[in-house]
């Protein structure tokens, strides 16, 4: 009997990448679970402008007709090598690191990769960081993984979303009350005594290239001016300008804007993929802090999306327990960082990474928390 062609992994270089941008966006649209910041537009982007440290590694799969069935890009190992994991890359600009695979064999081409980190021998096992408990990867991840490797949680939290089902007021009544939901009308109501209020969406390409603009220099003029505002970092800059304007292009950018007076005063950038919508990133004038601007801004998202029937789901990217958008959206996504070990037969070296990444995180969550304190900062 013949023997089965394999599937066939590897890195890719960024040109390569660019090369195959046209396969890369049908998988990224149909694949097994929606990820945008996997999608050609956002990692095209991140790879030609971020610092090199920074950039994703591409490591593709291909069935054994050619096709590229698999995506899993990986960050750059730290100065001490891969301390223990290869790790899927997620910038802090990046909201989920599930891995694009494609929907008809997805447990194979899973299998395919981690027999390809095996073979490495370099690590004891592979970090996939931010992936939805409930997903369908997570499923295809267990089933590839099941009697063959170990997998570990390492660690686990909820955060805001909006699905739905309901109207607008009723989703930000449950999720804050009625006392909130009326006070939040009366600083609208405030806030239309000022001027003309409206609410607009840019998502056709040119739209969106000047919105960008609008929203990098808002950002700039707030409080993040002097930590942290992107149009002070010229790479990022150039990163978010080019990454809003291909994935406009892909008709996967929408950036909405709250204006008074014809003048933006709060904007979203969020970004798409298949049925889901990510609330990237938010900025808003802090001389209308006591009207809250950006709150406004979600109210009106809220109902925005709630309006469109192709969207399924809208991920608020945001951290657990966040002060503000936990008290918009009632609804709750469950995200998990998970680990999936490289050799097939169980080891110390698995378990010994496992126990370095949640010591590492408990340190590190110890000295952020003292930090915050000595500053008299809310954690963030």
């Amino acid at each position: 009997m013949p023997e089965t062609p394999a599937f066939q992994t590897g890195e890719l270089g960024l040109e390569q990448m660019e090369a195959a941008r046209g396969d890369w966006a049908r998988l990224a649209s149909g694949a097994l679970e929606p990820n945008a910041f996997f999608s050609p537009g956002f990692l095209l982007a991140a790879a030609r402008h971020f610092p090199p440290p920074e950039r994703p590694r591409f490591i593709g799969v291909r069935d054994p007709g050619g096709a590229l069935v698999g995506l899993f890009p990986l960050a750059a190992p730290g100065p001490s090598g891969t301390d223990g994991f290869l790790r899927l890359w997620r910038h802090e600009l990046s909201a989920l690191a599930t891995p694009l695979v494609d929907r008809a064999r997805p447990a194979e081409t899973i299998a395919a990769f981690l027999d390809w980190v095996e073979a490495g021998r370099a690590s004891a096992g592979v970090l996939f960081p931010r992936l939805p408990v409930a997903g369908a990867f997570h499923a295809a991840l267990r089933e590839a993984t099941q009697g063959r490797r170990q997998l570990a949680v390492i660690e686990t939290y909820a955060r805001a979303a909006l699905l739905p089902g309901a109207s607008a007021v009723e989703k930000m009544a449950q999720a804050g009350g009625r006392k909130r939901l009326n006070e939040l009308g009366r600083m609208r109501r405030r806030l239309g005594e000022m001027g003309a209020l409206a609410v607009d969406v840019a998502a056709a390409p040119m739209a969106v290239r000047a919105a960008a603009e609008e929203f990098l220099a808002l950002e700039a003029s707030g409080w993040k001016a002097g930590r942290g505002a992107l149009l002070f970092d010229a790479a990022l800059a150039t990163f978010l300008r080019s990454a809003t304007r291909m994935l406009a292009e892909e008709g996967l950018c929408r950036i909405v804007a709250l204006r008074l007076d014809g003048r933006a005063i709060a904007m979203m950038i969020a970004i798409e993929s298949q049925n889901r919508s990510y609330c990237w990133k938010i900025a808003y004038d802090e001389g209308y802090r006591a009207q809250a601007p950006g709150i406004q801004l979600i109210g009106a998202l809220t109902g925005l999306q709630l309006a469109r029937p192709e969207i399924e789901l809208t991920d608020s990217c945001a951290i657990a327990n966040h002060p503000m958008i936990d008290r918009l959206w009632p609804d709750r996504i469950g995200v998990c960082d998970l680990a999936a070990s490289a050799r097939r037969s169980p080891d110390g070296a698995f378990r010994r990474a496992c126990g370095q990444e949640t010591l590492r995180r408990g340190l590190r969550g110890a000295a952020k928390a003292a930090a915050y304190r000595l500053l008299g900062r809310t954690p963030r």
